[in-house]
């Protein structure tokens, strides 16, 4: 069961349910007319975050991604609600994934959540694991993400910082780096191994296809 949590927005879902058949599905191009730029999530629904029973006939549809968007800070804190009935809901032993594309957004400059009450980001990094629940947080800078969330990290990956004293956060949590790479689409990841420790950095390409490119503005 996929989230994708989109507060630009910027990810056009490609379908939506249907008004009376929550289990069925319609084109949903009609919402993104107005777009000049924006990339389809093939296999994705979208979530209606104003709806009584939001989530109700998603995960229907083998390897469905539900995409939960609103670029009105108001909403946010709507979908950190939403966010917290889907980490605290019992379903047995199927897994879940949260995938955020702006982290920070959910976060003031003091790293508190903008809703305290529903920092469902901490609440699946610290006890995920025990609930089949993982999640993938995407930001431009790592001031900003609290301590207590970088120390629950399994997996960093990181692409070129505008700051390199960004890197001193990092190094917080085990990455000795004292710069980012350099390069367009150079990343260096690093794993934390089952005893604690950071591995070492592995350095990697991100090729993206020209028909993804394609879609997204430019920067």
């Amino acid at each position: 069961m996929q989230i994708l949590v989109d507060s630009k927005p910027r990810f056009r879902a490609q379908t939506e349910r249907m008004p009376f058949n929550p289990k069925g599905r319609r084109n949903a191009a009609w919402r993104y007319a107005h777009w000049q730029k924006g990339p389809v999530v093939p296999g994705s629904v979208l979530v209606d975050i104003h709806s009584a029973r939001p989530f109700k006939g998603l995960w229907t549809h083998p390897g469905e991604i539900a995409i939960m968007q609103s670029g009105d800070s108001t909403e946010w804190r709507r979908m950190l609600q939403l966010l917290m009935f889907f980490v605290k809901a019992q379903i047995g032993t199927r897994e879940r994934h949260i995938t955020v594309d702006e982290v920070l957004d959910f976060y003031g400059r003091s790293t508190w959540s903008i809703d305290s009450k529903n920092d469902v980001f901490y609440l699946a990094a610290r006890s995920g694991g025990e609930r089949n629940i993982g999640e993938s947080l995407g930001s431009q800078r790592v001031f900003g993400l609290p301590i207590l969330v970088r120390n629950m990290f399994s997996r960093v990956t990181l692409f070129h910082l505008t700051e390199d004293k960004d890197m001193k956060y990092l190094n917080q949590n085990g990455i000795p780096d004292a710069e980012s790479p350099e390069g367009n689409y150079i990343y260096r990841q690093w794993v934390k191994e089952p005893g604690g420790t950071v591995s070492q950095p592995f350095t990697g390409t991100l090729d993206l296809p020209d028909s993804y490119l394609s879609q997204l503005a430019a920067a």
